[in-house]
């Protein structure tokens, strides 16, 4: 297999933190007086080289052609699936973070591959200590490669009954896509180019970015608790369009460990775009 690490640098700018909070500011309040990233922010950040991007305009050293050397593997689209994040020290606003990219495992499933990334984020001169093994947030992502049309796969929601109360709820537009897209220097052409979207992957239209459907959660709900959030896992479970209303609902079965949340359509009831569970 090739070569799977790699290490990226970036400035953690608070005015890219405000452009996001701008997008926003009309719908969820914000906060002009933090000093860190809130957990899942780091989206915004890092983005690898745009030397080598796929037909679908994305980074195409994670795929598996690349990482097998072997070119034969082709597929039509590549679905951020689920993740995680564990934050162990605070990321400081204004300062400089090392990403230290791995690939933690690819595998093949039936006619699709798995690919699991894992990136760590390093503070040079930690001003507050170090944190697990010098790391500051631990990251992983799990990418599925398939040549599956969009329109033709059923997402499997969670099959257990849960009562949820509503939290929040808000619209998301293509403009809102588009420009998370720009501020995150994201180039995949499903969250800016209708067309393709359509005639090659079978989407209905553009559809939201797995890492902003994240983040918008982790802004609905951190003002629930008194600390911030340090460990999140998620799984988008269906595409977010465009004139989707979104709500934010929060389990009533309480946890000891975690607290268990969900992005829900607000017409289309038995709709799950996400689930994540959060602990502080």
């Amino acid at each position: 297999m090739k070569s799977t690490s790699w290490i990226f640098k970036d400035f953690l700018s608070k005015h890219r933190v405000k452009s996001f909070d701008s997008l926003l500011s009309r719908r969820i309040p914000t906060s002009n007086a933090r000093k860190h990233l809130q957990i899942g922010e780091h989206f915004l950040f890092f983005p690898p080289p745009f030397d080598n991007l796929g037909k679908d305009g994305y980074f195409n050293y994670q795929s598996p052609a690349t990482l097998l050397e072997n070119p034969e593997l082709r597929y039509r689209r590549r679905i951020w699936g689920q993740g995680e994040l564990m934050q162990y020290s605070p990321l400081n606003l204004d300062q400089e973070y090392t990403c230290q990219e791995s690939i933690k495992y690819i595998k093949k499933l039936r006619d699709e591959h798995i690919v699991c990334i894992e990136r760590a984020l390093l503070q040079d001169c930690p001003e507050n200590g170090p944190g697990k093994n010098g790391v500051c947030l631990l990251e992983r992502r799990v990418l599925m490669y398939t040549n599956s049309l969009a329109n033709k796969i059923s997402a499997k929601s969670p099959t257990e009954k849960e009562d949820y109360t509503s939290i929040k709820t808000l619209t998301i537009t293509d403009m809102d896509i588009i420009a998370y897209g720009q501020q995150s220097l994201n180039p995949h052409r499903i969250h800016w180019d209708k067309e393709y979207s359509r005639q090659v992957e079978g989407y209905e239209d553009i559809i939201m970015q797995g890492p902003f459907s994240v983040q918008l959660l982790v802004k609905c709900i951190q003002p629930l608790f008194g600390k911030p959030i340090t460990q999140l896992r998620y799984r988008n479970l269906n595409y977010i369009y465009p004139g989707t209303t979104l709500n934010i609902c929060q389990s009533l079965n309480p946890s000891s460990n975690t607290v268990a949340f969900q992005v829900r359509d607000l017409q289309k009831t038995n709709s799950i775009y996400l689930t994540a569970e959060v602990s502080c």
